[in-house]
């Protein structure tokens, strides 16, 4: 039950929740509710992702899932502490000026002079916006706040362009 389109972590299974085939999961989305959209999920297994479709969810202190035709806690003892994947065509279609974090991390980063300065080599969630980690000659942080201190991004260039303030604080 192989596909062949690229897939990303979304969330790790984390324990069993009764005896009934119920999952404990952790979600990477944004929120509890946006993993609940998705209609099925993979897990790998032996080198092989292998297709779960989802039967029900809940949350409430946390985010349990169940998975059709896994009606046992023995049925899905193997994907405690597994990831969980979607592919990328199952991701919502954004709007202008947004992007998936995957997309983002590996850039290019110029200043708003055109200067390479380094690669965002990670991105930080935070309460207030996410901050990128750029990592060249020098290392530094810049806030995601794009039309501020992000100018621009041209994905098909791999380029970001930033405020030259970050850079030369």
């Amino acid at each position: 039950m192989s596909t062949s389109s690229q897939k990303i972590i979304i969330a790790k299974v984390q324990a069993h929740h009764g005896l009934n085939g119920w999952v404990k999961v952790y979600s990477f989305s944004e929120t509890k509710e946006k993993l609940c959209d998705y209609n099925y999920f993979f897990i790998l297994d032996n080198g092989v992702y292998i297709k779960l479709d989802l039967e029900e969810s809940k949350i409430d202190k946390s985010l349990k899932l169940k998975f059709k035709n896994y009606d046992s806690r023995e049925d899905v003892e193997k994907f405690i502490d597994q990831d969980l994947f979607i592919g990328v065509e199952q991701l919502a279609k954004l709007n202008n000026n947004e992007f998936y974090w995957k997309d983002l991390i590996g850039l290019e980063v110029y200043l708003d002079n055109e200067k390479k300065v380094g690669n965002i080599s990670d991105i930080i969630e935070t309460g207030a916006n996410d901050v990128l980690v750029i990592t060249g000659n020098k290392s530094f942080l810049v806030p995601y706040i794009y039309g501020e201190s992000i100018k621009s991004i041209n994905l098909k260039e791999k380029r970001i362009f930033i405020d030259k303030i970050y850079y030369e604080q």
